[in-house]
């Protein structure tokens, strides 16, 4: 069977995260876009990966959906959850309690914060604004692929 990972993204971020993933997982692995709003039959995937990025302390209202368009389906299966935020000093976890069910956190196997980034070429005038503020006032904001790695290696230690 194999690994599915199923992403929106707004800027880019998550979707290098994904990418980052998917090599870290090997080979049987599927990239999904949830934001494409296409449906998906989870019944070929053992694992689930689900992931999306924070904005204004939310995370993307197609990742909401798809968490509870397939929320039967993914309580039968290995998932994973992260989340991509470049928020410096929120608290992880507490991002995390808001992005995804309850039951879908419990369930996981493994839950990720990758750090993030800011795409600059790809934010519209008023997001460009307010980061270039922000990031004065802090350090640039990065991807941290070595928690993607241990994400990756989380996921593939055998069931107890």
């Amino acid at each position: 069977m194999k690994t599915l990972i199923a992403y929106s993204t707004t800027l880019g971020c998550t979707e290098q995260c994904a990418s980052r993933l998917k090599e870290d997982l090997g080979p049987g692995v599927d990239l999904f876009r949830i934001s494409r709003r296409r449906k998906i039959n989870l019944d070929l995937y053992k694992t689930v990966i689900i992931g999306g990025s924070i904005h204004e302390g939310l995370i993307q209202r197609s990742v909401r959906k798809f968490c509870e368009t397939y929320i039967d389906k993914l309580l039968k299966i290995e998932v994973g959850l992260f989340i991509c935020c470049v928020e410096s000093g929120e608290d992880e976890k507490e991002l995390l309690n808001r992005a995804f069910p309850d039951e879908l956190l419990s369930h996981s196997l493994a839950n990720g914060y990758f750090g993030g980034e800011l795409n600059f070429k790809k934010m519209n005038l008023l997001q460009k604004i307010m980061s270039r503020k922000k990031a004065r006032l802090e350090e640039i904001p990065e991807i941290d692929f070595d928690l993607i790695l241990t994400f990756a290696e989380k996921l593939q230690q055998p069931i107890t």
